[in-house]
């Protein structure tokens, strides 16, 4: 949390209490669990808990995150806390079940990521919009050379991209932002060319800059972004859209992965 000192477990106590009604049904489960059973908050797995209250292990992350923290291990140390405080004994079985549930969290987290990243894939197909995928394709196809831009998490995507491209024999490239070079490559991109530009929140300044030179000269821009408010939306031809995660510390990317692999297989194919 963002606090000069640890919260106590009373003040969290009451803080669940004062917001137990605005919580969903699965968090007040959660909250419920958390006020008559602190004991197995405080020595229990992540995986345990989530079991015990037939929840996902995610939706204990989120239980967290409404409360101001980072994740639940974070929730956790404050039932922790007062276990230790109250009894040495306690004490020393809270500090043995640290030490020996770090294997277990591998998989707990291990699963937390195959769900964020099952998810993902089960929003882009209920929300895929068909008609842009189709003209983004058809743009790429008609394209004599593709220009692509990511930074940061948007990097792997946009080196998938140009992989893919360049093993189905398609001209394209990689804007050259560590060089120094993005600029002019910029300058170069003709009337026949595409610029293909991925960023999601918070959007790299660099692809931003290049997009909107792109724009500004006249260029035919497609996006990958995250929404219809993303600045890359607003002057593309054509955007593609990858909702963000909410739960999850680093956000999926194999939502666009399957969006670009998909693109080649309709960009590649004879």
């Amino acid at each position: 949390m963002n606090q000069q000192a640890p919260e106590t477990f009373d003040a969290l106590r009451q803080r669940i209490r004062d917001r137990f009604s605005d919580l969903s049904p699965h968090l007040q489960r959660i909250a419920r669990a958390s006020l008559e059973e602190p004991n197995g908050f405080a020595l229990n797995t992540t995986p345990v808990i989530a079991e015990s209250l037939g929840i996902q292990p995610s939706t204990l992350i989120r239980f967290a995150k409404e409360f101001n923290y980072a994740g639940f291990s974070d929730l956790q140390r404050v039932f922790r806390q007062r276990l230790i405080e109250g009894n040495a004994t306690v004490r020393d079985q809270v500090l043995e079940r640290d030490e020996a549930s770090q294997a277990i969290d591998t998989q707990a987290d291990l699963k937390q990521c195959i769900s964020a990243h099952v998810a993902c894939l089960e929003a882009l197909e209920k929300t895929c919009d068909i008609e842009a995928l189709n003209k983004a394709v058809q743009l790429l196809r008609q394209a004599r050379h593709v220009y692509i831009a990511g930074l940061r998490r948007s990097r792997p995507i946009a080196d998938y991209l140009n992989y893919c491209l360049l093993r189905g024999e398609r001209s394209c490239s990689l804007l050259d932002f560590a060089g120094g070079m993005a600029g002019p490559q910029i300058a170069t991109i003709s009337n026949e060319d595409i610029l293909f530009a991925i960023a999601f929140p918070p959007y790299s300044k660099h692809v931003v800059d290049a997009l909107m030179d792109a724009h500004v000269s006249g260029r035919r821009i497609i996006s990958l972004t995250d929404g219809p408010d993303s600045p890359l939306a607003s002057y593309a031809e054509v955007s593609l859209f990858i909702g963000s995660d909410t739960t999850s510390r680093l956000q999926p990317i194999s939502g666009a992965v399957a969006l670009i692999q998909t693109l080649a297989e309709g960009v590649t194919r004879p």
